[in-house]
């Protein structure tokens, strides 16, 4: 409980401001203790100034001690002292001597608090900074804290009216069902509590979303609402002082948690926002609203659709706000509003109490809406036509070819007047204002007068502005209004000139991307008529094609045209077309992707019937074009989804009444959805083409579980898995149905669990061999088994289960010839197991194994897996190492197997004789190097020496694509455990840095896959300051040359050049540097090596080397000593574990700069270099800020001993301060043009 009152003068007691059961603080700070008083002082309060305020007559005053007695804190507070460390110590003795005489007074907390760390305190809390602000009669420009944002009368009561009518949608739920108000409230206040999060609320003009926005923070609405003192709010309409994206910045830097609530904010300023917030990993939340309801849903952005309140809620509101008109009026005006609040009260002030509304037509209210008290005007209402034609317009004459000249060109009304009229549309409120740009709203008023703008000019008027290609922007604005028209025949009409011959949208396959927006917008007025001229556009050469630079927006229109039931297989027929071009497996923008949702259960956005779709899918299965098939397989994928289905799409078309698309209504339609599609593939099951069947058994084997638990599909799989599953004919889906019980079982009704488990019974193994099948020819962790119980427990049970099947095959020969080509086709890890078994159960090793190479050497396969071999010989290796040898080497004199060597030679750990062979090979040259990557893995490099890998790697350095697998190995054995004792020896290091030789003179795209595979590691431990000199001198020559010729990219060898820049500094400015004048050459190479960070936020720099070491290398060569400055990093970031220096939040003029300042005799040089270096070379968000970063560092040269730095550093610091105001006026000019838009 927080308690205040009263001048911060008068008599109080000695508390000003008493915090009472606070409970416990989790992170105590300006509230130190769960009771606190505050003492608030306006002037100063020095040392006996405290002592004096907290005693009466020479005692402690009694409320101090009974803080004390609570273990409370006592704070004085005053307005005007600003404490040095000094100051704020003299405060507190003078206050710790006013308890002395204190029995607890080790109870008491005290401190001071002055203006200093109440700026701190208000810099937190940015909303109370505003607020306070206002109090002090200096408010930002356009920023307001938590209050009225709503435009409710300040003398009427601001209720947040709720009913239960839905008219909340959450895009990105899955379900895209409304839900009622308080409902939107809470999951919008959980959507925001993140730091970092993002919400965006749109919905039509006048529905009401500032107030639901306002609502989130209020303490009476629902639970759980959000801290109105953290909130900030501003309308990007207004005139903003500084821009939202100053703000933005500015609220990052301090790391202020803010909750920053941004009407009227168009979409690109949205992402442009999120994605500031998002990557600044800061307490900011970001909400913003926009009426734009077209297609906008930014990534990593929860959005809010609002839609119209009931009508009864727009009745009570106007019956609020105007009790003379009565629930008659009320309701007729709610009726004509169709819930928008906006509409309602404007129409509502234009209504007298004593007149009865309830016989008016709409046409008479429209009327009394627009004419207000003022009588009717024809000249403003012909003036208003022309602007609702267009969604948006621009009232300046210089820019985007003066629009209203170009609007009064088509209604024959001159400029003077349209700009009068728009004048008096505002005064009206009948359009709104954002910079130059006008928009008449709300909707259901601008929609209304457009319609009326139809029908009285003619098309051709229209036709002949906006088809001039100066005004392609009203072209697409118009375009963006006609959309919302679709159930206007003129509306139609106009849109249908547009695609007529010889007419901008005439051929849509040569559109360009503005008029291609046009398309977009106008799509919802003539859909069948934008899908037949898709249809004709596919038969231009690459237009149906993922090379198509627009195929995404296609695409989604073509989603959107699949709505329909009795439209889907054509627009499914011209997607199909466009997926045909792209890759299986495509992520990107994936066309596939976006057809599959048209093929999902729940949020499909088409109202195709479920057959429909079927029919489709079968289509593509007996289709003879093998991408048709691999298209049908991710369909039915989709379709046979049967939980946590989601859209990252809106289903909104233009003003047309659109839901998610069809859903089942009972639970048998859901059924018949899954028995369906699982049609399907039955069919393919009792197909005669083995290829087909083994396709369908791998997509229904892994759906079992869900299809039968959640979907309720239990008689079709009862059918599939007695017809083609029994006695362990299919031993996967036995696997699928095994897990559903172990899973689900006790979710089953006591006959459906029967049923379960006699399939179990009917698809298991019912003889040896399709046991063996069943668990050799699978991976462990499918089976249910392994999840009982402990995991290692069960592994192990399960493993010697395989091994037990081993042993039984090899009893019984029969059984592995009859597996085939299977126990080689595949990467199961179960044959590890079951090589295992086969071993153990054979009593002629050496015979059994060739048996197997025989049935391998058998098999036709392209690429061979030997999984079996390699248990095969971990088992025999155990038993006796060297018949495992024998094995081994018997592999090398196999064709089949000799590339695999050595992976099976790791199958165990490498003995001596094992690292020669090795070694030899390379030598030979027998294997291919990427081979020998497989000593690599699982630390099993670790059993070979130092020597013999050194002479196995320069081997390999040889070969063909040698230098990568070194690397990687090398990367391994370099990742050395911190509780090992193993150091690299000097002759594996010399391997090391032969690699780095070798890869020095290659090309920047050979070198490409090295820099995956870790190779500054192995620069870091080959690159030590005690490697031979010479050595290191190629190296560094190598690399200087081919970052001159372009052979090499400077900023891609960061990782090597650190090391050699720390420990070899001498040898990189040998190179780079001459001992003459300046060199254009070396200066190039200079920055490529030193300061090219244009692709990476850490490259390699000079600063890495002992600025000392620099120094000393120049020997007082003054020429050299400026070549060094100019090659040295300026600036280095302040604080640790930042980002890179071009762009932190706090900097300092690095000591490499400072130090080579106070060694050169022309000192002005050295400050021209720091004041030019102050200006980046590249950059990201604002220009300003780094500016204004850089100049405090830059400020410090102020206070140089040497009177001519603190001179220049003054001049310079003019410059530097000029630019920053130059800067900021044109980034706030332009994120003010950006953000003050409605299109």
């Amino acid at each position: 409980m927080v308690t205040w009152g009263g001048a911060q003068e008068a008599a109080d007691g000695g508390i000003d401001v008493s915090v009472k059961d606070a409970g416990k603080l989790l992170k105590p700070n300006f509230v130190p203790r769960s009771t606190t008083g505050y003492q608030v002082k306006k002037h100063s309060m020095g040392k006996s100034a405290c002592t004096k305020e907290m005693q009466s007559k020479g005692k402690v005053k009694q409320v101090i001690e009974n803080i004390a007695n609570q273990h409370g804190a006592y704070i004085i507070v005053s307005g005007k002292d600003d404490c040095s460390e000094k100051m704020l110590a003299d405060r507190l003795t003078g206050m710790k001597a006013a308890i002395d005489a204190l029995a607890n007074k080790k109870n008491l907390k005290l401190d001071f608090y002055g203006r200093d760390r109440i700026i701190t305190w208000l810099r937190s809390h940015p909303g109370v900074s505003l607020w306070a602000r206002h109090r002090l009669g200096k408010p930002l420009s356009g920023w307001r804290p938590f209050e009225r944002w709503a435009a409710t009368p300040a003398e009427l009561e601001d209720e947040f009216l709720v009913d239960d009518h839905p008219c909340v949608l959450f895009a990105n739920l899955a379900s895209k069902a409304s839900q009622p108000l308080l409902d939107g409230i809470k999951l919008a206040r959980d959507r925001l509590k993140p730091a970092g999060s993002a919400v965006r609320i749109t919905g039509l003009s006048g529905v009401g979303k500032t107030r639901f926005a306002q609502a989130l923070f209020e303490e009476g609405v629902g639970e759980g609402h959000l801290p109105s003192s953290n909130a900030i709010y501003a309308d990007l309409g207004d005139d903003l002082t500084p821009s939202a994206s100053e703000l933005v910045a500015h609220l990052i830097a301090n790391d202020s948690s803010a909750y920053l609530v941004l009407d009227n904010c168009p979409p690109d300023v949205h992402r442009l926002l999120q994605k500031k917030v998002a990557a600044s990993g800061t307490k900011l939340r970001l909400l913003t609203i926009e009426y734009d309801i077209s297609d906008d849903k930014p990534e990593e952005t929860e959005v809010i659709h609002l839609e119209p309140s009931s009508e009864q809620t727009v009745s009570k509101l106007v019956q609020k706000r105007f009790p003379g008109l009565g629930r008659v009026n009320a309701d007729k005006i709610a009726e004509f509003s169709g819930g928008n609040a906006r509409v309602a009260i404007a129409l509502s002030s234009r209504v007298d109490a004593d007149e009865t509304l309830s016989k008016f037509s709409d046409e008479e209210l429209f009327n009394r809406l627009f004419s207000q008290r003022k009588g009717p005007s024809e000249s403003l209402l012909e003036s208003a036509e022309v602007l609702s034609l267009v969604y948006s317009f621009n009232v300046s004459p210089d820019e985007y070819n003066d629009e209203l000249s170009a609007l009064g060109r088509i209604s024959g009304l001159d400029r003077r007047t349209l700009h009068r009229d728009q004048a008096e549309l505002l005064r009206r409120q009948l359009s709104q204002q954002r910079g130059d740009w006008r928009a008449v709203l709300p909707h259901a008023l601008a929609n209304r007068v457009a319609k009326r703008a139809l029908e009285n000019l003619p098309l051709d008027d229209i036709n002949a502005e906006l088809f001039k290609q100066c005004n392609v922007r009203l072209f697409k604005s118009c375009a963006h209004r006609i959309g919302y028209l679709h159930d206007f025949q003129p509306a139609r009409n106009l849109a249908d000139s547009w695609v007529a011959s010889g007419a901008p949208l005439h051929d849509i396959a040569s559109c360009d991307a503005e008029l291609l927006t046009c398309l977009d917008y106008i799509a919802p007025v003539f859909p069948e008529t934008v899908l037949t001229a898709l249809e004709t556009a596919t038969k231009t050469a690459g237009f149906a094609s993922r090379s198509n630079p627009h195929f995404n927006l296609f695409v989604r229109l073509l989603c959107h045209l699949a709505y329909e039931d009795d439209q889907f297989d054509r627009a499914i027929e011209v997607l199909l077309r466009f997926a045909e071009t792209e890759e299986k497996g495509e992520n990107n923008n994936s066309i596939v992707g976006q057809m599959k949702h048209l093929f999902s259960l729940y949020l499909s956005g088409t109202e195709a019937s479920p057959l429909r779709r079927q029919e489709f899918v079968a289509k593509l299965l007996k289709s003879p074009i093998p991408r048709h098939h691999e298209i049908a397989s991710d369909l039915l994928h989709a379709a046979l989804e049967v939980s946590h289905w989601s859209s990252f799409a809106t289903f909104g078309f233009g003003a047309r009444k659109r839901g998610s698309g069809w859903q089942p209504k009972t639970r048998q339609e859901r059924i018949d959805w899954y028995v369906g599609f699982v049609g399907l593939l039955q069919r393919s099951l009792e197909s005669n083409k083995l290829h087909e069947a083994k396709w369908a058994k791998e997509m229904l084997a892994p759906n079992f579980r869900s299809l039968w638990t959640l979907a309720g599909c239990f008689d079709v799989l009862e059918e599939i898995v007695r017809a083609h599953a029994e006695g362990g004919a299919w031993p996967e889906i036995w696997m699928s149905i095994k897990s559903t019980l172990y899973f689900d079982g006790e979710k089953h009704e006591a006959s459906l669990l029967e049923r379960l488990k006699e399939l179990e019974k009917v698809s298991a193994p019912n003889d040896p061999y399709s046991e063996i099948e069943a668990y050799a020819l699978s991976n462990t962790w499918d089976h249910a088994e392994l999840k009982d119980g402990i995991f290692s427990e069960s592994q192990k049970k399960l493993g010697d289960k395989i091994i037990s099947l081993g042993e039984l095959a090899c009893a019984d020969p029969k059984y592995l010839e009859q597996m085939g080509e299977r126990l080689w086709g595949r990467h199961f890890d179960a044959l590890w197991y079951f090589g295992k078994g086969v071993a153990r159960g054979s009593s002629k090793r050496g015979e059994t194994f060739e048996f197997l190479v025989g049935q391998l050497e058998k098999s036709q396969l392209d690429q061979i897996y030997p999984v079996l071999l390699q248990g095969y010989i971990h088992e025999v290796h155990d038993g006796d190492a060297n018949q495992a040898r024998q094995l081994q080497e018997r592999i090398l004199e196999v064709p089949k197997l000799k590339a695999h060597f050595v992976n099976l030679l790791s199958s165990v750990p490498i003995a001596p004789w094992g690292a020669k062979k090795l070694i030899d090979l390379a030598k030979a040259g027998e294997l291919a190097a990427w081979q020998y990557t497989h000593i690599s893995l699982g630390r099993k490099h670790e059993a070979i020496t130092d020597d013999d890998l050194s002479e196995l790697l320069s081997a390999l350095l040889e070969a063909d694509g040698g230098v990568a697998v070194v690397f990687q190995i090398l990367e391994m054995r370099f990742f050395i455990d911190q509780n090992s004792d193993y150091v690299p020896t000097e002759v594996l290091l010399a391997v090391g840095r032969k690699a780095i030789t070798k890869m020095a003179a290659m090309r920047r795209d050979e070198i490409g896959q090295f820099r995956s595979l870790g190779f500054g590691r192995v620069a870091d431990r080959c690159l030590i300051a005690s490697a031979p000199s010479d050595e290191v001198t190629v190296i560094v020559k190598l690399l200087c040359d081919g970052i001159q010729n372009y052979r090499l990219y400077g900023f891609e060898m960061g990782e090597c050049l650190s090391p050699l820049i720390k420990n070899f500094p001498e040898l990189v400015l040998d190179r780079v540097f001459s001992h003459g004048d300046r060199d254009d050459n070396e200066d190039l190479l200079s920055h490529s090596l030193f300061r090219d960070l244009s692709y990476e936020s850490r490259g390699a720099q000079l600063n890495d080397a002992s600025v000392d070491r620099l120094i000393a290398w120049c020997k007082g060569d003054q020429t050299l000593l400026g070549k060094i400055a100019k090659s040295v990093r300026t600036y280095s970031t302040a604080e640790a574990g930042e980002g890179p220096s071009s762009n932190p939040k706090r900097v300092v003029l690095s000591d490499h700069i400072m130090a080579l300042l106070n060694v050169v005799e022309d000192k002005s040089s050295v400050v021209d270099i720091i004041a030019a270096n102050t200006w980046p070379s590249g950059w990201s968000g604002s220009l300003a800020d780094i500016l204004e970063r850089r100049a405090e560092a830059f400020a410090a040269l102020m206070e140089h001993s040497s009177e001519e730095v603190c001179q220049l550093a003054k001049t310079k610091l003019r410059i530097i301060e000029q630019s920053i105001r130059i800067n900021r006026a044109q980034e706030i000019e332009q994120s003010s043009r950006r953000e003050q838009r409605f299109e």
